[in-house]
């Protein structure tokens, strides 16, 4: 199977959409912040790597213990990697660290950053702040990525930081055509249409579990080929 490929699906296509819109918003009118949210397994996070890794963004990811001072320590480090600023490990209050960051960001605003498992933030005022912050004073764009309940929850917590969000895109199970598209795009295999139902309806939508099976199939089908060229050689014999 061929590895770390991108294939414009629908989630694909509208996600692009929601990074371009922001790219292109009224800068003096609407801050960059927006949100990909959905149910596990649809691929928001290969998304977000990926996309990352392709258009030169910064992507960070929160864990269950980040804080607003390991985020600003993680992001500070992060930005002198990606503009050769320094390579002195951050130290020093939150505050301070944090205000390095937005130097930083200040003079660099065409820069595009994707939070990913934005959801560890809800619990963490000050995290949830320090982000704010960030499109509120910069012109930077902040991808925030979460679970399917992200939306809904980030209403609820603050009703402010929801309104910031001028972009909303909800990853949706794979359609069948979905499937199609991943599956002549990353096999190594010929392809049959009874293979692309058999995944669509096994996978239920999931791609985590298409590609599974995708690479079940594949294995499978090579090993009965390597296992039928042996027994031609016997029988050649």
């Amino acid at each position: 199977m061929k590895q770390n490929q991108l294939i414009r699906i629908g989630n694909v296509v509208e996600a692009d959409q929601c990074i371009n819109y922001l790219i292109n918003r009224p800068q003096a009118e609407m801050v960059g912040l927006g949100l990909l949210y959905g149910r596990p397994g649809l691929g928001k996070t290969t998304y977000a790597q990926r996309t990352a890794f392709q258009r030169g963004y910064i992507y960070l990811r929160l864990e269950a213990f980040t804080t607003a001072k390991t985020f600003s320590v993680k992001l500070l480090s992060t930005l002198y990697e990606y503009f050769d600023i320094n390579d002195v490990i951050p130290s020093g209050t939150t505050e301070n660290v944090f205000k390095l960051c937005m130097e930083i960001l200040e003079d660099h605003p065409q820069t595009v950053i994707i939070i990913d498992e934005i959801d560890y933030a809800f619990n963490q005022p000050k995290l949830l702040g320090a982000i704010r912050d960030i499109v509120d004073e910069t012109l930077v764009i902040v991808i925030l990525v979460g679970m399917q309940t992200a939306r809904d929850r980030l209403a609820r917590l603050n009703e402010h930081y929801f309104d910031r969000c001028n972009a909303f895109v909800e990853f949706k199970p794979a359609t069948k055509k979905d499937v199609r598209l991943i599956v002549e795009e990353i096999m190594d295999i010929p392809v049959t249409e009874l293979m692309v139902t058999q995944i669509y309806q096994n996978c239920r939508g999931n791609l985590r579990k298409a590609i599974k099976m995708m690479y079940s199939m594949e294995s499978n089908q090579k090993a009965a080929t390597q296992t039928a060229n042996v027994i031609d050689l016997e029988e050649a014999r």
